[in-house]
């Protein structure tokens, strides 16, 4: 009885495990509004990065369709790669975060960075 215990405790970990690892990595694909232009940006998982392209906005000067996220990978409980800011036509180094329906972009150069929220369409 002991055995069947320890069987069935096992098994019930393996599948909370498997099942928190799948929504974590869920978490990121999805469409975000983006800042007061209400620009929509779509994350999608291509093989085991991920990239994101404006789907469309308010701003009249914003490219629909124009790669914005590129070589997105999981470092732990994050995602790191790159931004690209149509300001300043660059792309920088970017950390995502999700909470909730939430994703938090942290933007960094050199000494500086900013944290920007992204909110799940």
């Amino acid at each position: 009885m002991k055995n069947l215990r320890n069987v069935i405790t096992a098994v019930l970990l393996t599948i909370f495990s498997i099942t928190a690892y799948a929504q974590s990595n869920a978490g990121l694909a999805g469409e975000y509004i983006l800042g007061e232009q209400n620009t929509i940006v779509k994350i999608e998982q291509h093989d085991d990065v991920y990239s994101g392209k404006i789907m469309s906005s308010d701003n009249s000067k914003a490219e629909v369709g124009k790669l914005i996220v590129k070589d997105l990978q999981q470092k732990k409980n994050k995602w790191k790669g790159k931004l690209y800011s149509p300001k300043r036509k660059e792309w920088y180094d970017a950390e995502f975060t999700t909470k909730g329906d939430v994703l938090e972009v942290e933007i960094s150069t050199g000494f500086f960075s900013k944290t920007i929220e992204w909110k799940k369409h």
